[in-house]
């Protein structure tokens, strides 16, 4: 799929997430930033007029086999790009991962026998989706996220 003129920020607020940002120019991918300010920071800097940032929805209950201190970190985030995006301006869209995954073709989680093979396979994904690009294991979801958001699938 090309990237259109339609400005839109892609964000996994995961651990390890990042961001994926449809510019003029291409698609940027970005690591997410550690701490409050240098995510308000960054929010700010992509923001051009009528930006749309696309988030993930996150699940209130997890796996027994997730950290609780990955599922706070992740909720943290969430809450720090949510409020940075409505300070500055952006339509704010959330989409559940079933939402954004379900047009991927993957089979869903439950396809894979844990979390670091479904990873990979995202990850693949965005690889074959997006090969001029420098996908990885940290940016691969705001990716995926971003190609919902561009129409991939909706």
């Amino acid at each position: 799929m090309k990237a259109s003129n339609k400005p839109i920020v892609a964000v996994d607020p995961g651990v390890s997430g990042g961001f994926a940002v449809n510019t003029p120019d291409g698609i940027i991918l970005l690591s997410m930033p550690e701490s409050l300010p240098e995510i308000c920071a960054l929010i700010n800097q992509l923001k051009v007029a009528n930006s749309e940032l696309w988030i993930e929805e996150l699940p209130l209950f997890v796996s027994p086999m997730t950290k609780s201190s990955s599922m706070a970190v992740l909720h943290r985030n969430l809450g720090r790009v949510e409020a940075a995006a409505y300070a500055y301006g952006y339509a704010l869209h959330r989409a559940a991962p079933k939402v954004w995954q379900a047009p991927l073709g993957l089979g869903g989680k439950a396809s894979c026998k844990d979390h670091s093979e479904w990873k990979r396979k995202l990850k693949a994904k965005a690889q074959e989706l997006y090969p001029h690009l420098d996908v990885t294991l940290k940016n691969c979801d705001a990716l995926l996220i971003l190609h919902y958001a561009l129409g991939g699938g909706r």
